[in-house]
């Protein structure tokens, strides 16, 4: 996708039409053109030239589409970076991606200041707001302008456009390299596999981080389609509906820790969420009993799974919407252009049904990590990229997740799925959320232990948990240790956080 020319037409076709809407602010089509290109001309003038990289730092906003768009439009690589990375890891970030500028709020001044002394490469802090200090850069004074810059620069389908940051197993921060290319393949998958769910009458709704790859892919989505795009900026499950029916939302996209807590709300059919047509759920995992509860609470709501990764651009399979109730569990079909095979430990592919580790080809892998070849030779070889996710495939060719192979359990020989468990345990009525992990022991070699989050008022105790697995699973999969705690702790793009579960309090 050439995003400059992408801005123009769309523009163009739906010139007075609202696109983005954050609060009380709303913009259109030829509002955001004109926005992005004003942004253009400042950063021209400040001489931030193609191939360079400008970090966003910042929660959901109406700026991020335009730093995102303006950046892109000139070759510049943009480096969204989770709001809520600070300190060391922030800083780690920061000199990694050989950033220039970086993109903020007065909100979280602090946590660069408090590292800014050892950035490397930064030249200049650029504010949304007016929190700036003398020798910061004011954005309002950069957009408020009558002068535009239409960038000419030619820009090819195989340049780099944006750095996005995972947690790596080391705990060193991985920059995944998008290029020019990647940006079109998800608005495509999704009008290949299921063309009711993104049309210009679309209002979707963005409530995961847009400093994750959420940001881009509906960007861009935005901009192939010339769908409404509503940015949320607070996940208090009230304020979200509320939104919903204000906005006449019909999609949002979604990770089950945030779906369940989004269906907790006990005013949840109190709510006019007659405009909302779907909710994909992708990501990680999603338990069968999620999905059964959603489309209890919600019964005119299609749920749509999928699958995919940051170095997958991200999508890699998709549910039709025909199998949505069919096929309840599995996360899809590969989307146009993906290759998909089960793998053992010795990379021999294996037959249908069974489980191992997921591998794919396409044009949606990235381009590598960035300053990272071994860790970038390590997954991808041979032209397959090795995903780290367990999978196995049934005989009509859905593909079902299994969790992360490093999450899989071996305990007295016998392999568990930590996933399945969880499906099983949030079943309970009064459980809200459940993970599970394994934990080294002399005698199993492993044996499973369960963090659980009650519903508010209950009182659910050790011993009825452990007779409730007693009869719903098998023996060796009924977890040793069970914790009951106020929440689990999440990544950025709001997966459960296992490595961080035993320091949870």
């Amino acid at each position: 996708m050439h995003i400059r020319n992408a801005v123009i037409d769309i523009a163009d076709r739906f010139p007075d039409k609202t696109c983005l809407t954050c609060r009380d602010t709303a913009i259109t089509f030829r509002q955001l053109k004109e926005r992005t290109f004003r942004l253009c001309y400042t950063l021209n003038k400040l001489q931030v030239q193609r191939g360079d990289k400008i970090l966003c730092y910042l929660p959901n906003t109406l700026e991020f589409v335009e730093i995102y768009l303006a950046s892109l439009s000139l070759g510049i690589i943009c480096v969204p970076v989770d709001p809520r990375i600070i300190g060391e890891e922030l800083e780690n970030i920061i000199n990694d991606s050989d950033a220039q500028y970086i993109f903020t709020s007065g909100a979280l001044a602090s946590h660069i200041r408090n590292v800014k002394e050892r950035l490397k490469h930064i030249e200049k802090l650029i504010f949304i707001d007016d929190a700036g200090d003398d020798d910061d850069i004011s954005y309002k004074g950069l957009i408020d302008t009558t002068d535009e810059f239409i960038p000419d620069t030619l820009l090819d389908e195989e340049d780099e456009s944006l750095f996005l940051y995972t947690s790596g197993s080391t705990g060193k921060p991985k920059g995944v390299i998008l290029q020019y290319r990647h940006l079109d393949l998800f608005p495509e998958s999704l009008q290949a596999i299921i063309p009711e769910y993104t049309t210009p009458d679309a209002v979707i709704a963005c409530l995961l981080p847009m400093s994750h790859i959420t940001g881009p892919i509906i960007v861009n989505t935005m901009l192939k389609i010339g769908c409404s795009v509503v940015i949320v900026d607070n996940l208090k499950p009230d304020y979200v509906w509320k939104i919903m029916e204000r906005h006449r939302v019909t999609l949002f996209n979604n990770v089950p820790p945030i779906m369940q807590l989004l269906l907790s709300d006990p005013e949840l059919n109190t709510y006019d969420l007659s405009s909302l047509k779907y909710i994909s759920l992708m990501g990680m995992s999603v338990p069968k009993s999620l999905i059964e509860q959603c489309q209890k609470m919600l019964p005119h709501i299609t749920v749509i799974q999928g699958y995919g990764l940051t170095e997958t651009s991200p999508l890699l399979t998709l549910v039709p919407i025909e199998y949505a109730s069919k096929k309840i569990g599995s996360v899809g079909i590969p989307v146009p252009g993906v290759k998909l095979k089960i793998l053992d430990e010795f990379d021999q592919e294996l037959p249908t049904g069974s489980p191992g580790e997921i591998a794919v080809k396409g044009p949606q892998v990235m381009k590598g990590y960035y300053k990272q070849p071994i860790e970038t030779n390590m997954c991808i070889r041979n032209g397959w990229f090795y995903t780290g996710d367990l999978g196995k495939i049934d005989e009509d060719g859905f593909v079902y997740h299994l969790g992360r192979a490093n999450d899989m359990v071996i305990t007295g020989g016998l392999i568990v799925y930590p996933a399945e468990v969880e499906d099983i345990l949030i079943r309970h009525q009064d459980i809200m959320e459940a993970a599970v992990i394994g934990l080294p022991d002399p005698k199993r070699g492993e044996v499973l232990a369960t963090f659980i989050v009650k519903r508010p008022g209950s009182n659910l105790k050790y011993i009825d948990i452990i007779k409730y697995c007693r009869v719903s699973m098998a023996d060796y999969k009924v977890p040793r240790m069970i914790m009951f705690v106020d929440a689990l702790p999440m990544t950025g793009s709001g997966k459960v956080n296992k490595n961080l579960l035993l320091t949870t309090e």
